[in-house]
Protein backbone atom coordinates (compact mmCIF):
# COMPACT_ATOMS: atom_id res chain seq x y z
CA UNK A 1 0.00 0.00 0.00
CA UNK A 2 1.18 3.15 -1.01
CA UNK A 3 1.59 6.19 1.63
CA UNK A 4 1.75 8.91 -0.77
CA UNK A 5 -1.75 10.46 -1.89
CA UNK A 6 -0.28 10.53 -5.72
CA UNK A 7 -0.30 6.41 -5.14
CA UNK A 8 -4.03 6.48 -5.28
CA UNK A 9 -4.89 4.84 -8.39
CA UNK A 10 -8.03 5.58 -9.96
CA UNK A 11 -11.01 3.32 -11.04
CA UNK A 12 -9.86 1.25 -13.52
CA UNK A 13 -6.71 2.49 -13.50
CA UNK A 14 -4.33 4.56 -16.37
CA UNK A 15 -6.05 2.46 -19.60
CA UNK A 16 -9.68 4.07 -18.06
CA UNK A 17 -8.71 7.51 -18.00
CA UNK A 18 -7.81 7.85 -21.90
CA UNK A 19 -3.98 8.36 -21.07
CA UNK A 20 -1.96 6.78 -22.78
CA UNK A 21 1.84 5.62 -22.54
CA UNK A 22 3.99 7.46 -25.03
CA UNK A 23 7.39 8.04 -25.44
CA UNK A 24 7.35 11.52 -23.96
CA UNK A 25 5.24 10.20 -21.15
CA UNK A 26 1.03 10.53 -21.06
CA UNK A 27 -0.69 12.07 -23.81
CA UNK A 28 -4.10 11.78 -24.73
CA UNK A 29 -5.95 12.76 -27.65
CA UNK A 30 -9.00 14.54 -28.44
CA UNK A 31 -10.30 14.09 -32.16
CA UNK A 32 -12.69 16.68 -32.95
CA UNK A 33 -15.10 17.14 -36.41
CA UNK A 34 -15.32 20.70 -36.45
CA UNK A 35 -18.07 22.60 -39.18
CA UNK A 36 -17.07 25.31 -41.95
CA UNK A 37 -16.84 27.93 -39.42
CA UNK A 38 -13.94 25.72 -37.23
CA UNK A 39 -16.43 25.74 -34.51
CA UNK A 40 -16.54 21.80 -32.60
CA UNK A 41 -19.34 19.75 -33.17
CA UNK A 42 -18.02 16.73 -31.88
CA UNK A 43 -15.12 15.54 -29.53
CA UNK A 44 -13.95 12.19 -28.33
CA UNK A 45 -10.96 11.45 -25.85
CA UNK A 46 -8.80 8.87 -26.23
CA UNK A 47 -5.28 7.75 -24.95
CA UNK A 48 -2.24 8.80 -26.94
CA UNK A 49 -1.27 5.47 -28.22
CA UNK A 50 -4.59 4.50 -29.61
CA UNK A 51 -4.92 5.56 -33.56
CA UNK A 52 -7.16 7.66 -34.80
CA UNK A 53 -8.68 5.76 -37.13
CA UNK A 54 -10.02 3.59 -34.76
CA UNK A 55 -12.65 6.56 -33.82
CA UNK A 56 -13.12 8.20 -36.68
CA UNK A 57 -16.83 6.45 -36.93
CA UNK A 58 -18.15 7.59 -33.43
CA UNK A 59 -17.07 10.80 -34.67
CA UNK A 60 -18.92 10.76 -37.51
CA UNK A 61 -21.52 9.46 -36.40
CA UNK A 62 -22.89 12.67 -35.84
CA UNK A 63 -22.14 14.04 -39.38
CA UNK A 64 -26.36 12.91 -40.12
CA UNK A 65 -27.08 15.81 -37.58
CA UNK A 66 -25.28 18.19 -39.69
CA UNK A 67 -25.34 19.34 -43.08
CA UNK A 68 -22.49 17.17 -44.48
CA UNK A 69 -21.25 16.91 -48.33
CA UNK A 70 -17.59 16.03 -47.46
CA UNK A 71 -15.05 15.54 -44.74
CA UNK A 72 -11.75 16.77 -44.65
CA UNK A 73 -9.02 14.87 -42.48
CA UNK A 74 -5.59 13.47 -42.75
CA UNK A 75 -4.06 11.01 -43.65
CA UNK A 76 -4.46 9.27 -40.33
CA UNK A 77 -8.34 8.70 -41.41
CA UNK A 78 -7.16 6.94 -44.52
CA UNK A 79 -8.63 3.57 -44.78
CA UNK A 80 -10.69 1.29 -47.16
CA UNK A 81 -13.12 0.39 -45.28
CA UNK A 82 -14.29 3.92 -43.55
CA UNK A 83 -14.07 5.45 -47.28
CA UNK A 84 -16.56 2.85 -48.45
CA UNK A 85 -18.45 3.63 -44.97
CA UNK A 86 -18.39 7.27 -46.42
CA UNK A 87 -19.65 6.72 -49.94
CA UNK A 88 -22.36 4.79 -48.97
CA UNK A 89 -23.99 8.10 -46.51
CA UNK A 90 -23.56 10.08 -49.33
CA UNK A 91 -20.52 12.20 -48.04
CA UNK A 92 -17.28 12.80 -50.05
CA UNK A 93 -13.84 11.81 -48.76
CA UNK A 94 -11.31 14.26 -48.93
CA UNK A 95 -8.58 12.49 -47.43
CA UNK A 96 -4.78 12.45 -48.80
CA UNK A 97 -3.34 8.79 -49.40
CA UNK A 98 -0.74 7.29 -46.68
CA UNK A 99 2.66 7.33 -48.03
CA UNK A 100 1.99 3.13 -47.71
CA UNK A 101 -1.09 3.13 -49.77
CA UNK A 102 -0.08 0.89 -53.13
CA UNK A 103 -2.42 2.57 -54.93
CA UNK A 104 -2.45 5.97 -54.27
CA UNK A 105 -6.53 7.54 -54.54
CA UNK A 106 -6.62 11.03 -55.71
CA UNK A 107 -8.20 14.09 -53.45
CA UNK A 108 -9.08 17.32 -53.90
CA UNK A 109 -5.78 19.72 -53.08
CA UNK A 110 -8.11 23.13 -52.71
CA UNK A 111 -10.65 21.37 -50.91
CA UNK A 112 -7.77 19.85 -48.02
CA UNK A 113 -6.80 23.23 -47.62
CA UNK A 114 -9.66 24.00 -45.02
CA UNK A 115 -8.52 21.50 -42.81
CA UNK A 116 -6.58 24.69 -41.04
CA UNK A 117 -9.88 24.94 -39.46
CA UNK A 118 -9.84 21.62 -37.41
CA UNK A 119 -5.94 22.84 -36.03
CA UNK A 120 -7.35 26.68 -35.94
CA UNK A 121 -10.43 24.97 -33.27
CA UNK A 122 -7.25 22.96 -31.39
CA UNK A 123 -5.09 26.47 -31.09
CA UNK A 124 -8.30 28.21 -29.35
CA UNK A 125 -8.70 25.19 -27.44
CA UNK A 126 -5.10 25.33 -26.22
CA UNK A 127 -5.00 28.38 -25.26
CA UNK A 128 -6.60 27.06 -21.98
CA UNK A 129 -3.04 25.62 -19.99
CA UNK A 130 -4.93 23.20 -18.80
CA UNK A 131 -6.28 21.83 -21.99
CA UNK A 132 -2.36 22.32 -23.38
CA UNK A 133 -1.03 20.26 -20.73
CA UNK A 134 -3.64 17.70 -19.44
CA UNK A 135 -2.32 18.22 -15.72
CA UNK A 136 -6.08 16.09 -14.74
CA UNK A 137 -5.50 12.75 -13.82
CA UNK A 138 -9.15 11.85 -14.61
CA UNK A 139 -10.31 11.92 -17.98
CA UNK A 140 -14.14 13.06 -16.78
CA UNK A 141 -11.72 16.23 -15.26
CA UNK A 142 -10.04 16.94 -18.57
CA UNK A 143 -12.39 15.98 -20.63
CA UNK A 144 -14.57 18.65 -18.86
CA UNK A 145 -12.48 21.03 -18.71
CA UNK A 146 -11.82 20.87 -22.36
CA UNK A 147 -16.03 21.57 -23.41
CA UNK A 148 -15.56 24.03 -21.06
CA UNK A 149 -12.84 25.63 -22.86
CA UNK A 150 -15.03 24.77 -26.23
CA UNK A 151 -18.08 26.91 -23.85
CA UNK A 152 -15.87 29.67 -23.60
CA UNK A 153 -14.28 30.05 -27.00
CA UNK A 154 -17.21 29.47 -29.40
CA UNK A 155 -20.27 30.24 -27.58
CA UNK A 156 -21.79 26.90 -27.73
Amino acid sequence: MKVHRSGLNPEGGRDTQALGRTTGGGNSKVPAVVDRHGTPRALFLSGGQVADISHARDLLEELPKLPTRMVVADKAYDSDALRVWRFERDITPCIPPKSNRQSPLPYCQASYRRRHRVENCFAHLKTFRRVATRDDKLAETFFGWVLLAVIIKFGL
